[in-house]
């Protein structure tokens, strides 16, 4: 089945389409290897108006309708160099055949690739109350044993208490913070294992209404699942 794009060409008036008998170009375009070009364009310019169709899976095309005349035939792909033929004659209801056009491979420049590391910036733009850190940041920080006592060194404002594993909030209660370890309320991190960590994020305001309304603050955690360590890898991270 041929698969052809034809751009209608307009001239004037209806009428003048319809009072002057019309020719075609058509032809076949090879590949660089020498197989038929599939979906190569092919173009022309008809007074002023653009005529153009893609090649089928046999690299053959057609233009029309074409009122007669002398044109100029581009084709183009990404896989070969650009090629026009020129001088290409159109007579009135006969259909001009372009022999085969064998094309050459396209030269591509040097290819530079840049590699750069991801940073997280240091401040959430969405969120200013909101501090997170990746497992990755934290995997040397000596207090990554201690959830609690971790919190309380990423971000400013928060205090631990030395007697017990309290955190205080820019001076509010203990009692008016929360834990939450994927999405669950929790009264203590005791029992979830540090290496198991995946993310911690210390909200001091703007807390999201899914937590609920705290006057303290939250400490939200994530804990690694198999798509996160795949992910990890995927993105060269360990």
């Amino acid at each position: 089945m041929k698969r052809m794009l034809t751009l209608a060409l307009v001239l004037g008036t209806g009428g003048m389409m319809t009072a002057q008998s019309l020719g075609e170009i058509k032809g076949r375009v090879l590949a660089p290897e020498g197989e038929p070009a599939f979906n190569a364009v092919v173009e022309t310019s008809a007074g002023g108006m653009r005529v153009a169709s893609l090649t089928d899976d046999e690299g053959r095309f057609t233009l029309k309708p074409l009122p007669p005349g002398a044109y100029s035939v581009r084709i183009t792909s990404t896989e070969f160099q650009p090629i026009e033929i020129e001088g290409v004659i159109v007579n009135a209801d006969q259909i001009s055949y372009v022999p085969d056009v064998s094309t050459s491979a396209k030269e591509l420049g040097e290819l530079v690739v840049t590699h750069r590391r991801w940073e997280p910036p240091l401040i959430d733009r969405d969120i200013p109350g909101r501090t997170t850190l990746f497992h990755t940041q934290f995997r040397k920080d000596p207090t990554r044993k201690n959830p609690v006592k971790l919190a309380s060194t990423i971000t400013p404002g928060v205090y631990k208490s030395p007697n017990s594993d309290e955190l205080y909030f820019k001076g509010s209660r203990a009692d008016a913070m929360v834990y939450f370890v994927d999405g669950v309320k929790m009264n203590t991190l005791r029992g979830v294992p540090p290496d198991a960590i995946n993310s911690i994020s210390v909200y001091t305001g703007g807390v999201p209404a899914k937590y609920g309304d705290f006057t303290g603050g939250v400490i939200a955690i994530e804990t690694k699942t198999y798509f996160d360590l795949y992910q990890q890898r995927q993105a060269g991270i360990h």
